[in-house]
């Protein structure tokens, strides 16, 4: 599993909000998962060097952000003209933007 360390990066700094809406609910501190996140950034995304707990906060909060992350469509959920997924290539600049959209989304979109 590689991570996008850019895309790491971002979400510790000006994306920080992703990361504390993923806790929210849950009973861990945005710090916690932020401390995790940094110590991956720190180690270039190695996530075999991360500790049982800490594993388990990458798979529970950090993961999430980072893969498999759901299209948001045309018009909202469910309107999706692609596979339903955000390609990987093209996270960093739906979380800049806050568009979370699949390229046949973007295409469509853009009326292409």
């Amino acid at each position: 599993m590689d991570i996008d360390l850019d895309l790491l990066e971002f979400l510790l700094d000006k994306g920080a909000y992703h990361i504390e809406n993923s806790v929210q609910g849950a009973q861990h501190l945005p710090s916690t998962v932020m401390g995790v996140a940094t110590f991956l950034l720190d180690n270039e995304g190695n996530i075999d060097l991360l500790t049982a707990k800490q594993r388990v906060t990458f798979d529970k909060f950090i993961a999430p952000l980072l893969f498999n992350v759901r299209c948001r469509g045309v018009s909202g959920p469910g309107s999706c003209k692609g596979s339903g997924q955000v390609e990987a290539e093209r996270l960093l600049s739906c979380y800049q933007s806050d568009k979370f959209r699949c390229q046949a989304c973007r295409d469509s979109k853009s009326g292409k």
